[in-house]
């Protein structure tokens, strides 16, 4: 009895698979009929070999040059360097502090300096203090930021728990940690 069970489960697991898969009749009559004709150029383009195409600067090395794929990639490698390093590396520095305030209920807000230490003129994208934990009310003067200026900004949050402050620009984000 368990053997005609087995058999019968077989027959429909084969039926199964057999009607999933396309029939050979079907694929037949795919390639059978005739594809439709292509212009000379793209027939030309189609026949090139791609290093015919390419510039000499562009072509891939081959074993004769003694250059392999690991040399290849070290040399794409330096390539991505020097575009990174063509890229102004930012600096800022930071100056938490509270200061008297006539304004407010508590006699005190607290405020974040960010002070430009670049020579190139920056704009400050965002900041995030305590990574995004803490939020900020207002900013000011943070674009078109030379070596010197100072941008301002209002955290939700009192000094005391601020341990880092996030300062995104145009190339990059930079994080600083507050002792």
């Amino acid at each position: 009895m368990t053997h005609i069970k087995l058999l019968t489960t077989a027959c429909l697991l084969i039926a199964l698979l057999c009607a999933c898969s396309p029939s050979q009749d079907k694929a037949k009559q795919q390639t059978d009929q005739p594809q439709a004709e292509l212009d000379p150029k793209t027939q030309k383009f189609m026949q090139t070999d791609l290093s015919e195409m390419l510039p000499d600067d562009e072509m891939p090395a081959s074993p004769e040059t003694g250059m392999n794929h690991e040399n290849l990639d070290m040399a794409s490698i330096a390539d991505e360097q020097t575009e990174a390093e063509a890229m102004p590396e930012e600096e800022f520095d930071t100056r938490v502090y509270r200061a008297e305030s006539q304004g407010s209920m508590t006699g005190y807000i607290d405020k974040i300096d960010i002070i430009s230490l670049n020579d190139q003129p920056t704009t400050i994208t965002g900041v995030q203090v305590n990574r995004g934990n803490c939020g900020i009310t207002s900013m000011y003067d943070y674009k078109n930021m030379r070596y010197g200026s100072v941008a301002l900004a209002y955290p939700r949050c009192k000094v005391e728990s601020i341990r880092e402050v996030s300062i995104s620009t145009d190339y990059g984000t930079y994080a600083y940690r507050i002792s």
